[in-house]
């Protein structure tokens, strides 16, 4: 592995690390409302398992809730337990509380492989990466998986790189806790990775030395010590939902989120701006210098028979900054791969990816600089400056335009002429960060133009926060019909929504409610005793045949989608 960091100075780089995840992960968590998708949805989940105590098996709706494992859940209860109860920063601080430790597990995988200097380039990649800024913020499940899978990862390496084989346990037990976040995908993208790395390097033999099938065993263990209470409350169909549909059915042969096998490659370009401009320099400068210098054959390198920067005896520097790569490199593809063979794709899918993205892009970059530290006349300077001079007038470009388009959009009368005078300030700070970096990498100096880039995109994110964000709560947030039908609804009166269940109101009005698909079955909940309030999606209202007589309290403000809150006469 590579030289060691002394001890104080790698607890100065994790005190470093953990103050700027503290500063872009933590303020203004509750400065929002919760928004769809899933923020209300796994806010009430934890809500009302505390309520009912349903600590197995958890409850929305006064129902049973089988489509997520609880460990999300349990941990916004337990971060909800200073507030008083579930509130906005506490659905969203499991979230932030894991991008900060996945931020710094990235800088000591980018240090145990690479060195100090990579760790801290990946460490500065991976925290202001669009999507990682966005899920980091953002109350769902996503984070906190890729947090543990990074974890386990974390604890294979130290296996691998030690030679300590009791490292290995760590990655299972973390495996099965990511499990628990959201099921299988915890365990089989990292360990398909692994035997993947370990196959193309030649070290097949590690395989048997993890002892898989113990491993599998503790990870099951782990599992189970959820699913075997919930599925005896809950009885065999949750189970069987859990297992098969949730997982198998879900991955195979699933009911939505249809897209193309190439999706991936269409979405990671813009969740990993601004990074994604510097990744193709980043690779093929990495693969040529830590991998296979000119002349190499291909098996040859991934076997560590290079000369050069790569060593042949397994155990130099170079040969470990080598493995490095390939490792981050099979992170990327396998979970790609696994991921693109499922007809249903989410961008958050592969959220588990970008620690390994990050650890590619800071290997490349210190690899440029060192090279040019070096007095190298190779690479060009072309490899930095181009990409950096195109996202530079790009970014600038939409700080022109946002004024300009903004303002004639029916949003901006909502939301404020400010609105779009911030947004568009925010974007002109990360245009000058941008072109700071351009300059700086006419100087050669690449690590100072990442740190530039990376400040200018916690500056666009922070200003998001604060500012921007909040103001789209007119257009997202259920909290003013919600509070508005709360007033109006009398003693023993009961509310629908329609046309499927918004956890947004469920989760704001405190109460439960009864969803409804079809007009007959609105039809037959007015037809209930005592007085009906409907919260109805206005193109569904419009699409009603012969609807029923209801009058019309209150709307929201969207000016193109949106709700309508309606009750029966008073009689």
């Amino acid at each position: 592995m590579a030289e060691p960091t002394p001890v104080g100075e790698l607890r100065r780089d994790l005190l470093l690390l953990a103050l700027v995840g503290a500063f872009l992960f933590l303020p203004a968590l509750g400065q929002r409302d919760l928004w769809n998708p899933d923020e209300a949805r796994y806010a009430e989940v934890a809500r009302e398992m505390t309520r009912a105590g349903s600590w197995f098996v958890p409850r929305l709706n006064d129902g049973v809730y089988s489509e997520k494992p609880p460990l999300l859940f349990w941990s916004i209860a337990a971060a909800s337990v200073p507030f008083g109860g579930v509130t906005e920063t506490s659905t969203r601080l499991p979230s932030a509380l894991a991008a900060l430790a996945a931020l710094l597990l990235v800088f000591r995988l980018g240090e145990r492989f690479f060195g100090r200097r990579v760790g801290l380039l990946a460490g500065l990649i991976f925290a202001t990466s669009a999507k990682v800024l966005w899920q980091g913020r953002f109350g769902q499940i996503d984070m906190l998986l890729t947090a543990l899978v990074a974890a386990a990862v974390w604890f294979w390496v130290r296996g691998y790189t030690e030679r300590r084989r009791g490292f290995y346990w760590l990655f299972f037990l973390f495996a099965g806790l990511a499990t628990l976040a959201k099921g299988p995908v915890g365990l089989l993208p990292p360990l398909l990775s692994i035997v993947a790395f370990l196959l193309v390097t030649g070290d097949g033999g590690e395989i048997k030395r993890m002892r898989l099938g113990r491993g599998l065993l503790l990870w099951a263990a782990v599992v189970l010590l959820w699913l075997g209470p919930a599925a005896l409350q809950a009885g065999s169909g949750y189970l069987e939902t859990m297992v098969f549909k949730q997982n198998v059915t879900r991955y195979a042969d699933p009911w939505h989120h249809y897209q193309p096998w190439y999706y991936y490659l269409t979405v990671i370009p813009a969740d990993f701006f601004p990074w994604s401009f510097l990744l193709p320099a980043a690779l093929v400068v990495g693969w040529r210098r830590l991998v296979a210098p000119a002349g190499t054959p291909l098996r040859a390198a991934l076997r560590g028979g290079a000369d050069g920067d790569v060593g042949s005896d397994g155990d130099g520097e170079g040969d470990w900054r080598r493995r490095g790569f390939l490792f981050a490199l099979c992170w990327v593809l396998v979970t790609l791969v696994f991921f693109s063979v499922s007809p249903a794709k989410r961008s958050v899918y592969v959220l588990t990816l970008y620690p390994a993205l990050a650890l590619l892009a800071g290997a490349g970059l210190d690899r440029l600089a060192a090279a040019w530290e070096g007095g190298e006349k190779r690479p060009r300077r072309a490899w930095l400056t181009v990409p950096l001079g195109l996202l530079t007038l790009l970014v600038a470009a939409a700080a022109v335009a946002l004024p300009v388009a903004g303002l004639r959009r029916p949003e901006a009368e909502i939301l404020g002429a400010s609105f779009v005078l911030a947004a568009t300030a925010a974007f002109a700070a990360l245009a000058l960060a941008a072109a700071a970096a351009f300059v700086l990498s006419l100087g050669r100096r690449a690590r100072a133009a990442t740190a530039a880039l990376a400040m200018g995109m916690a500056v666009l994110f922070l200003t998001a926060a604060f500012v921007l964000l909040p103001r789209f709560d007119v257009f997202k947030s259920a909290r003013p019909l919600s509070e508005v039908l709360l007033a109006r609804m009398a003693p023993g009166d009961e509310y629908a929504i329609y046309p499927r269940l918004d956890n947004t109101f469920l989760f704001y009005t405190n109460r439960t409610t009864h969803p409804i698909g079809s007009p007959q079955e609105l039809r037959d909940f007015l037809a209930r005793p005592g007085r009906g309030w409907l919260l109805i999606e206005r193109d569904a209202w419009a699409k009603i045949p012969d609807p029923p007589p209801l009058l019309e309290v209150a709307r929201d403000r969207d000016p193109k989608e949106g709700y309508l809150l309606l009750v029966e006469p008073a009689p």
